[in-house]
């Protein structure tokens, strides 16, 4: 289990990675002053420099993303209860995010960051369902093959 978690938490590092870069690249798109914006203008501003904010962005991004994918791996993992199975995904997520809670400051406005908490919960879940589905989907294409039922149904097509 130890190794998984090792495993799917290195693939949601580079994916929080990923993330970051497509939030910059989105940030920097939505400013539309010609420049690109490694951290939030907003989050600059609170720092002593843009450098200091770049960092805790990166960080933040990375972190969310590492413990997307242990939340992803108690997604998975049929072995586990349900109810630990559950357990283990929200307090994945929670954790995760954490520093998007201190970074965006969810604790001056109780209101706002009760609703991103449940957002965030809710786009990382069914992010992780169609995931689920494509792969379900792609595993029964591969037994119907195996089997050779797909073959005899493209042919009665005919």
């Amino acid at each position: 289990m130890k190794k998984k978690a090792l495993k799917f938490g290195t693939a949601g590092f580079l994916f929080g990675c990923f993330a970051y870069l497509l939030f910059s690249l989105i940030v920097s798109l939505r400013i539309n002053t010609g420049d690109f914006y490694f951290a939030l203008p907003a989050l600059a501003n609170d720092y002593e420099n843009e450098l200091v904010a770049v960092m805790i962005q990166i960080a933040t991004f990375t972190w969310f993303g590492t413990f997307c994918g242990i939340a992803y791996l108690f997604n998975e993992n049929v072995a586990i209860e349900p109810a630990k199975q559950s357990a283990g995904y929200l307090v994945s997520l929670t954790v995760g995010m954490l520093p998007l809670a201190w970074t965006g400051q969810w604790f001056k406005h109780i209101f706002t960051g009760l609703f991103s908490y449940l957002i965030l919960v809710a786009a990382v879940s069914l992010l992780f369902f169609v995931i689920g589905f494509v792969k379900l989907k792609s595993d029964v294409r591969e037994i119907k093959q195996a089997i050779g039922i797909g073959e005899e149904d493209t042919n009665e097509k005919s």
